[in-house]
């Protein structure tokens, strides 16, 4: 703790000043808390409930093929005709993962190419050891397992089957760059992604 002729300095709050990276405290102005919040209420009086739900069926090509969904999700809360709700895009597999992010091709291959490094496809996964894995597990015979250890983890890293995204005045409230993708971790497989919106209209 810094101190000055002895004595600790203090902020407004009788808390100790600190410094970070070496800075002295007074650099780092914080807006005041009101500065920071943007607050509505809307009225629901009048407005009746409503739950839509569609599912997409897509056939991914490759490894971390990317499939942008925005425009179906887009395309569901106008039909469905929810005014203020919520959206849910849920992945039903455990080697993809849904992600909002900026779709952007460079930064697309930055993250496979990281991923790839992180989790090499060629590297052992005692999930692909059909020696010492329960047969239990799998979806039907050793010949027809895929051997994608890699995705799992993946998607554990990832960590997200599902997004879910604010819906205001009808409308999607993502930010400028933000779309809604799902991204394929393992081979070329049929998938399916389901959409739900739920709210008031």
């Amino acid at each position: 703790m810094e101190t000055l002729n002895g004595v600790a300095e203090l902020n407004g709050n009788g808390r100790p000043k600190e410094k970070l990276n070496g800075l002295p405290p007074q650099v780092l102005v914080e807006a005041p808390r009101a500065a920071r919040r943007e607050a509505s209420i809307t009225e629901l009086s009048g407005l009746q409930p409503v739950v839509a739900r569609r599912a997409i069926h897509i056939a991914t090509e490759r490894l971390f093929h990317v499939t942008d969904v925005t425009e179906d999700c887009q395309e569901l809360v106008a039909e469905s005709g929810v005014k203020e709700g919520m959206l849910s895009v849920f992945s039903q597999h455990t080697t993809c993962a849904i992600k909002i992010n900026e779709r952007e091709t460079c930064f697309l291959e930055d993250l496979r190419l990281f991923m790839e490094a992180l989790v090499p496809q060629e590297a052992y996964y005692r999930h692909d050891d059909f020696e010492i894995r329960d047969h239990a597990t799998l979806a039907g015979t050793v010949e027809e397992e895929p051997i994608n250890g890699h995705a799992h983890i993946k998607q554990m890293l990832l960590g997200s089957a599902s997004e879910s995204v604010p819906v205001a005045d009808g409308t999607l409230r993502l930010g400028t760059w933000q779309r809604i993708m799902f991204i394929e971790l393992d081979q070329a497989r049929n998938r399916k992604v389901q959409l739900q919106v739920q709210g008031w209209r």
